[in-house]
């Protein structure tokens, strides 16, 4: 009886897997345990020792996330994260952990004429794509021209007057100076793939990329994306055969998967859960500090227009509070664009919006925001109700925290403002539109090891994701200039122009520096945390 109970239990759980149902495999994973602890004798024995077998011929690693991509599509928004986080793709130069660059399907010897139009690469030899082509100049040339054709985020980073090939040489000859032309094709936009291969379901099915795994299957309904080794992988042995990344936005349910064992592996684990984690031998956590910024955009195009209203809302934010706090000091307090961890003058900066909750009153007072009709809450100065919505998704952990402590501390003030759950998906289309009043959203500044393309895409007039309604000619000077600067003083210099000039007029709202994480099982290796926060996964991952 007790065994026919486990058979059935294992059934069920075994068909929930193929239908990935995570929250009822956690339920009945619990009930299983239950009553195999109840059950003996031979047949029960034989079943786990069937299992153990079975586990050491697939050595599979389960990995657990809060975020996924929508698509495989290396050309789709910022999809490309994904082609590196699942092993899949490479690009020509890869950043470090230093925020240095160096090649990585090229050789570290690149070069650029005197006045960086010109660039010149030589591949590697011996690189091969997942399904046994070379890589040739020809071929990344052709995958570099199909990105341009295809997607319109390209032209954000630069914009070649033509790319040559001649056997493993490659020459990328750009329309203006490029100084930081490696940093900008580490870029997980720029990944390497074969445009030769069927590309017609690249949504579904991924491009044929250099990396060490390749595409089994990936569900966006199920939210799992499963890679296997890749037999032709040039960069070595890849020591895990196969790799489950599930999705929920639902952190309670990360924490409990990684703690009953579903999972190998948890990326960025709330702050709240991460605590237990950290004495305990069966578990080790990998963090790194970050380029990513938690930002809090405020649109314009509304009752945001008016600067007062904004300086108001961040002299009322208390960020010390938020991270040291409700955070649990798992995140540094922002204060600029840029993380503190980089020089980029967090120190040096003046934040003519700092918390200073009384002034905040005082502001709206002066400037005749006032409860007219007793409601609790002020309107504008011509009677129009301030009602404001705050976007947000739950893939990262800290968005809902901050999102949910501004609202309440606004109250206090006056200000109305209602909390507006989405899916990751959503808020990235909202910010994209400009369909927003407030949203929160956390971005790596330093995704190329420069904030360049950053402060281009957000906050530069014409970025694909700068909606706030902000235009100030003084920020398109610099970021004119940073195009062309090659000195890293002058960069730096240049850089926290543009982010006092963010600061002055109050664009945005700056909340926290994440330290990012990975917790993973004991005997799971190289898996990575790193600022780049593309580079999960290598040949060398493994589960012992």
């Amino acid at each position: 009886m007790y065994f026919h109970g486990c058979v059935r239990l294992y059934f069920i759980i075994g068909e929930m897997y193929m239908k990935k149902n995570l929250k009822k495999m956690l339920a009945v994973i619990c009930a299983a345990a239950l009553l195999a602890g109840c059950g003996s004798g031979a047949a029960a024995q034989s079943s786990t020792a069937e299992a153990k077998t079975e586990e050491k011929e697939v050595r599979t690693i389960r990995i657990g996330s809060g975020q996924t991509a929508q698509t495989l599509d290396v050309n789709n928004a910022y999809d490309g994260w994904y082609l590196i986080r699942f092993g899949l793709c490479q690009t020509l130069t890869k950043m470090n952990d230093d925020m240095t660059i160096s090649g990585w399907l090229v050789e570290d010897d690149y070069s650029a004429n005197e006045d960086n139009t010109v660039w010149t690469f030589h591949i590697k030899e011996g690189v091969k794509f997942s399904n046994g082509d070379e890589l040739t100049a020809e071929r990344a040339k052709s995958s570099l021209e199909s990105l341009f054709e295809k997607s319109v985020r390209g032209p954000e980073y630069f914009e070649p007057a033509s790319i040559e090939a001649d056997g493993l040489t490659l020459t990328i000859t750009t329309k203006r100076p490029e100084p930081i032309l490696p940093n900008k094709l580490a870029d997980p936009l720029f990944s390497i793939i074969d445009t030769d291969a069927d590309m017609s379901n690249m949504t579904e099915k991924g491009p044929v990329g250099t990396g060490p795994f390749v595409l089994e299957s990936f569900d966006t309904t199920d939210m799992e994306c499963i890679v296997v080794r890749n037999e032709n992988y040039w960069g070595g042995e890849v020591k895990a055969d196969r790799i489950d990344f599930y999705y929920t936005e639902e952190q309670t349910a990360l924490t409990n998967a990684l703690r009953t064992g579903e999972f190998d592996a948890v990326y960025n684990l709330s702050m709240a859960d991460i605590g237990s984690f950290e004495k305990d031998s069966q578990f080790t956590i990998v963090r790194s500090a970050s380029g990513r910024t938690t930002h809090g955009f405020m649109n314009e195009n509304g009752p945001l227009g008016d600067i007062v209203l904004r300086q108001a809302i961040l002299q009322n934010i208390d960020k010390e509070t938020y991270c040291s706090v409700q955070l649990n000091g798992q995140y540094v307090p922002g204060k600029t664009l840029i993380t503190s961890s980089a020089d980029y003058g967090y120190d040096e900066l003046t934040d003519p919006n700092a918390y200073n909750p009384e002034n905040a009153v005082k502001l709206l007072d002066d400037a005749g925001y006032a409860d007219t009709d007793g409601d609790g809450f002020r309107e504008t100065p011509d009677g129009q109700p301030v009602d404001l919505k705050f976007t947000y998704y739950t893939g990262r952990p800290e968005q809902e925290i901050l999102v949910q402590a501004t609202c309440q501390e606004m109250a206090k003030i006056g200000i109305k403002i209602t909390p507006d759950l989405k899916d990751t998906s959503t808020v990235m289309d909202k910010l994209s539109s400009g369909d927003y009043d407030l949203l929160c959203m956390s971005i790596n500044v330093l995704n190329c090891a420069d904030p360049e393309n950053h402060m281009k895409t957000y906050f530069g007039r014409g970025g694909s994701y700068s909606t706030t309604g902000w235009n100030n000619p003084e920020f398109e000077e610099c970021l004119k200039q940073l195009n062309t600067a090659a000195d890293p003083k002058d960069r730096k210099e240049i850089t926290k122009k543009a982010e006092q000039l963010l600061l002055d007029d109050a664009v945005c709202i700056f909340y926290c520096y994440p330290l990012m994480n990975f917790v993973t099982r004991s005997n799971v290796t190289g898996i990575k945390s790193t600022p780049a926060d593309y580079y999960w996964i290598s040949e060398e991952t493994a589960i012992n």
